[in-house]
């Protein structure tokens, strides 16, 4: 697929600090957006997830990286994650009305996770 390189085009650099995540992202229906995660130093290896939910409690995950730089797609949803720059990059494709809501980007460790909420907007467009 497409859809997961050209979101590299403009990597802003908080690199490699603590995880930090824009706290909402907007798109229209029908088009493919991508969102930034960044995380600390030290968790390049560690299982990167997207999940959903309104809570981190009740969160359920999307798309899991399994610790591995190898983009890996689940329906329109992807993952990749790049351990140079400490930053994953979550791509929802051909976005709908029910794509909207809470999501969390997640790092898998021991105790709990880390974990940062993001509200995704989806604005009606035309098909």
């Amino acid at each position: 697929t497409m859809g997961i390189s050209p979101g590299w085009g403009w990597l802003l650099l908080p690199v490699c600090q603590a995880l930090v995540v824009p706290s909402e992202l907007s798109g229209r229906v029908g088009e493919t957006i991508s969102l930034r995660c960044w995380y600390p130093p030290g968790y390049e290896g560690y299982n990167k997830y997207w999940c959903r939910g309104a809570s981190w409690g009740s969160c359920r995950k999307v798309v899991e990286t399994a610790g591995r730089e190898v983009p890996r797609q689940h329906g329109r949803v992807s993952i990749q994650d790049s351990h140079i720059f400490c930053v994953v990059l979550l791509t929802i494709e051909d976005l709908s009305e029910a794509d909207a809501g809470s999501y969390w980007c997640g790092v898998e460790r021991t105790g709990r996770d880390l974990m940062e909420p993001v509200t995704v907007r989806v604005v009606p467009g035309k098909r």
